[in-house]
């Protein structure tokens, strides 16, 4: 299977697609993972997209897209529920469009307080896709600290995140904790994005980061860094926790790229059975 993402991701990658050895890849990813340590450390975690919410039309077309992926993967019906999102990034537009599809509360909890300074025009756009003004007062907004999130209080009926969970330091406490604030029968979507984050690497080696042992990618951290769990760590980390969960992918690496790829990755990666999987939902029901 092999689809799209909502940021409309890379086709299917290929060894023919990268072009270059293993060995070179290893080298442009070494590089450009310090140039983001270095930045990301000096100006802090500030870039969760490709773009920025300037890009108003782009910005307003993601946020839908998210969205509908969630409900398309989930197979789930928001009509009265009350949410939580983990880290929505630049800004809160999911909620917007999940408080226009009937949800009856949405609130989201993030590390950094990256949606504080949303485009006004990005909310004016998405008021007018929705056919009504964003009810910016309806939306709750917690920066906080995790797995604890303090200041977050339930009951919830659905969490969800996009392109979040990969960034988490402690995925089994977060998921516990999470545990704690949905009611019984709750549900969890969350879409995870298991490819490098670093741009002009991404579509040609997207298990880039899997190459480095944990001593250089250490080397390499930053706060907000990929924590480099695979789906089925994201599974058992459920499945630990109470969780009865599921897995749906959504973008599959075809088996030339997998097959090119594992001898250069780090010892630890190396006989991981789900390295195909490039990103997935985890859907889970409490």
């Amino acid at each position: 299977m092999t689809t799209a993402t909502p940021e409309g991701g890379p086709g299917a990658v290929t060894r023919e697609a990268t072009g270059q050895s293993g060995m070179a890849w290893w080298a442009a990813g070494l590089a450009m993972g310090m140039a983001n340590a270095v930045r990301h450390r000096l100006r802090g975690y500030r870039t969760p997209r490709p773009f920025t919410t300037d890009e108003v039309g782009r910005s307003v077309d993601y946020v839908l897209g998210v969205v509908d992926q969630w409900l398309k993967d989930g197979d789930l019906d928001v009509d009265g529920r009350r949410i939580l999102e983990l880290g929505p990034g630049p800004d809160l537009g999911t909620g917007a469009v999940l408080l226009s599809r009937g949800a009856a509360s949405y609130a989201a909890a993030d590390r950094f307080p990256l949606a504080t300074g949303t485009n006004p025009a990005f909310y004016e756009e998405l008021g007018r896709r929705l056919g009504h003004e964003v009810e910016k007062d309806r939306i709750g907004y917690h920066v906080t600290s995790f797995p604890a999130m303090p200041d977050v209080s339930g009951p919830f009926d659905l969490v969800v995140s996009n392109a979040a969970l990969e960034h988490f330091d402690d995925v089994t406490a977060t998921f516990a904790r999470l545990a704690e604030l949905v009611v019984p029968g709750g549900v969890m979507c969350h879409h995870i994005d298991g490819m490098v984050h670093m741009r002009g690497i991404r579509q040609r080696d997207p298990l880039n980061m899997l190459r480095y042992p944990g001593w250089l990618y250490r080397v390499m951290s930053f706060p907000g860094i990929p924590n480099r769990l695979r789906a089925g760590d994201f599974l058992a980390a459920a499945t630990a926790t109470g969780w009865d969960a599921r897995l749906v992918p959504v973008l599959v690496a075809r088996p030339d790229y997998i097959e090119w790829v594992r001898p250069g990755l780090s010892r630890a990666y190396r006989d991981a059975e789900d390295l195909e999987l490039l990103t997935f939902t985890l859907v889970a029901t409490r």
